[in-house]
């Protein structure tokens, strides 16, 4: 009796091996398909755009684009308004500068940073100082070194080798309501390259007014003919 109950034991163990072995493939294709499934559902991450969002802010003032456009634009005309305003749009400019940094390194390709970075530095020109100046060369350098196959890194160069003037508080630039830097940073209109100084001509002395060499009183001839040596 134990010998049949072993047997039939034996028997319902080997058909539900042999049940279950056809299946094996049918479970393996089921998982390859929902692996699959999940992978097609999750979306692939896709590549940075090279132009910054209008909706992204950087730098510690958490600028966006339009918001440094604003502020660049606003901190010039403070400066054609009044020269005094110097120190303080000096004071806030820079940090503006910082968003614009910021922004370079998360979107380095955007075409509107070198304007952006063009009008900043006319900004800094027309601040009367010695800070405000080393801010101007700073920032042509930092223009020529990142974008250095653009129009505004040409102009900067002329800039650099002409030399950045330091304005003259009391000489107030012609008001214009901030159109020509708007026009600017929209990239409306292109820098023009800095007026070429003008060699000056070296003067050379005049033959009529050089002076008449000096005869050494060795070299006369003796107004003696006696004392002179007998050959």
């Amino acid at each position: 009796m134990t010998r049949l109950f072993s047997a039939v034991a034996l028997v319902a163990l080997a058909s539900t091996v042999l049940a279950a072995t056809p299946h094996a493939p049918i479970a393996s294709a089921k998982r390859h398909a929902l692996v699959s499934a999940r992978a097609k559902a999750t979306p692939r991450p896709r590549p940075r755009s090279k132009v910054a969002p209008a909706d992204e802010y950087f730098g510690r003032l958490k600028l966006s684009v339009l918001g440094i456009r604003t502020n660049v634009k606003d901190y010039g005309l403070r400066v054609d308004r009044d020269v005094a305003n110097g120190q303080a749009v000096l004071n806030n400019a820079v940090f503006v500068e910082d968003a614009m940094r910021d922004w370079a390194r998360k979107y380095p390709f955007d075409n509107w940073l070198p304007r952006y970075a063009y009008a900043l530095e006319g900004v800094y020109e027309e601040i009367p100082g010695e800070s405000a100046h080393k801010r101007a060369i700073r920032q042509l350098n930092y223009i020529i070194a990142y974008f250095p196959q653009t129009n505004y890194a040409k102009i900067s160069r002329l800039k650099i080798v002409g030399g950045i003037p330091t304005p003259n508080p009391a000489n107030t630039p012609a008001f214009d309501g901030g159109l020509s830097r708007l026009a600017m940073i929209d990239g409306k209109v292109r820098p023009t390259p800095p007026p070429t100084p003008t060699p000056q001509p070296t003067a050379t002395p005049d033959a009529m007014t050089m002076p008449l060499p000096q005869e050494s009183p060795d070299a006369r001839p003796s107004a003696n003919p006696e004392a002179s040596p007998i050959p």
